[in-house]
């Protein structure tokens, strides 16, 4: 036998000798893999001879923002690492879900899709072009070519409708639920509206849908003001409309008489009794909200988590007796994998865990349909020959690495993280599972990591889930949301 075979050999042997340490001694017995087994066959049957077919009175669409099944699981892994446990075998809210399936992602016009069109599909049924927020591919005309969403259905059919996201409120995912623009970038009057008529900034459309939506929660101030208004956190902080309109305060001019309420930081919207509150706009950052490893921890900038902002928006929205349309974003998972940091993207799909766990505990499966997916994977990969436990952020187990040096279990196929020394490949060491921002490797250097192409998970629970069982395209969503609750045709 070869040196190099016997070093094979002896690597699994090793790898076989740590994982069996790593786990429950349990897990080595065939019982205990087929009570397993048993067990899930006995809960899908009784899944299946309950479905629910009743009209659905209220619909939660979570959507967690570049969500690809590799954030899912390493995600999985990583907040059941945190307790201590080797994090497979943790089970998230997500997964407790009752139904599963998959969706394509691509859009009319790019394999590869952006949060604009995918959003568009979720959310309006339609699939269109990139770049463009609530219109029909190779649209126009803002207003002759919009498609209605689910949210406006809600509206007209007198349900209460909200949007929680930790990006900002004028951004892609939540765009698509409210406004109609050919240039998803058209989030205030001075930026490019994409040349076509009826088109107006995406700012000022959220402004105009204010008496439909209860409670718009977020980042986004820039957007609502002028260059002449100072943001609340100053540090030359400004707005950046140039039609001199602070929507923020038009808002709050015509919503307060209303039982309306405007907070822009954690300490103001822990004060907002919800059943005094009708209407509430919160705005907690002049762009995106921070990242949760990013928290400001002064009071005075202090942003509540998105697993508040949720609950409050089901304390408000729940008030009406007609029932309500939710869309919440998970939106700085995206961000984080653009800038190549796993532990950024991973922490925030806990968050977005957290409030899945919070919205099932508020809500009935029996009047209440739950969606969770992403709008778009990311070229980013979870592996590489670990062993059982092995720290998600840490070096890959494998030892069978080229010229000596080692790779980390998380990986991008391109982005920032891209580094050579010395004409090779950097070598990462022990403490980049330590470090919170560090880059994981990345095969092709960008400026930006990018989307993937691929399909994406949907998960499901309340009347007609299993709908979203098998594969199908993005747009389906929509349509088993107005079918469920009876919106629109």
């Amino acid at each position: 036998m070869t040196k190099i075979m016997l070093l094979y050999v002896s690597c699994i042997l090793l790898g076989m000798t740590d994982q069996t340490l790593s786990v429950h001694p349990s897990e080595n017995t065939k019982d205990f893999w087929f009570d397993q087994g048993t067990g899930s066959i006995e809960e899908s049957v009784a899944t299946f001879s309950r479905l629910k077919l009743n009209k659905a009175k209220n619909v939660v669409m979570m959507i967690g923002d570049g969500m690809n099944i590799a954030t899912l699981t390493a995600g999985r892994v990583s907040i059941g690492q945190k307790s201590g446990a080797s994090g497979e075998e943790h089970v998230t809210a997500i997964d407790q879900l009752r139904h599963a399936g998959i969706v394509k992602t691509y859009s009319v016009d790019y394999q590869t899709p952006d949060s604009a069109a995918t959003a568009t599909a979720i959310l309006a049924g339609v699939k269109t072009n990139q770049g463009s927020l609530g219109v029909r591919a190779g649209a126009t005309n803002c207003d002759t070519d919009k498609v209605t969403s689910v949210l406006e259905y809600a509206i007209s059919q007198g349900k209460s409708t909200g949007i929680v996201t930790t990006t900002r409120v004028q951004q892609a995912t939540p765009g698509a639920a409210y406004a109609h623009a050919i240039n998803r970038m058209a989030y205030t009057d001075r930026r490019n509206t994409g040349g076509g008529r009826g088109c107006k900034d995406i700012a000022t459309q959220l402004y105009e849908k204010r008496r439909g939506i209860q409670v718009i929660l977020g980042g986004g101030r820039s957007h609502m003001r002028p260059y002449t208004v100072l943001d609340e956190e100053g540090y030359g902080k400004r707005g950046d409309r140039g039609d001199n309109k602070d929507l923020i305060q038009m808002w709050r001019n015509d919503m307060g008489p209303l039982n309306g309420v405007y907070t822009w930081n954690k300490r103001q919207f822990d004060m907002v009794d919800a059943n005094s509150t009708d209407y509430l706009l919160g705005l907690f950052s002049d762009l995106d909200m921070n990242f949760v490893t990013n928290k400001p921890t002064n009071e005075r900038y202090e942003e509540p988590s998105l697993e508040e902002m949720t609950r409050k928006a089901i304390q408000i929205l729940s008030k009406n007796p007609n029932g309500y349309f939710l869309l919440v974003e998970g939106g700085m998972i995206d961000k984080g994998h653009h800038q190549g940091r796993a532990r950024f993207a991973l922490e925030e799909f806990h968050e977005l865990d957290k409030a899945v766990a919070m919205v099932k505990s508020m809500t009935s499966e029996d009047d209440t349909l739950l969606i969770v997916t992403a709008d778009h994977g990311h070229m980013f990969t979870f592996g590489g020959g670990s062993i059982r436990g092995n720290p998600v952020y840490g070096g890959s187990s494998k030892n069978l690495y080229v010229h000596g040096r080692p790779f980390t279990s998380i990986l991008y196929g391109n982005g920032p993280g891209y580094s050579l020394y010395g004409g090779r490949r950097s070598s990462p060491g022990s403490w980049v599972a330590r470090t919170r921002y560090y880059k994981q490797s990345s095969a092709v250097p960008l400026r930006a990591e990018t989307h993937s192409a691929e399909d994406v998970p949907v998960y499901a629970s309340g009347p007609w889930s299993h709908f979203v069982t098998g594969v199908h395209e993005q747009n389906y969503l929509a349509h088993i949301m107005m079918y469920s609750a009876c919106l629109g045709e």
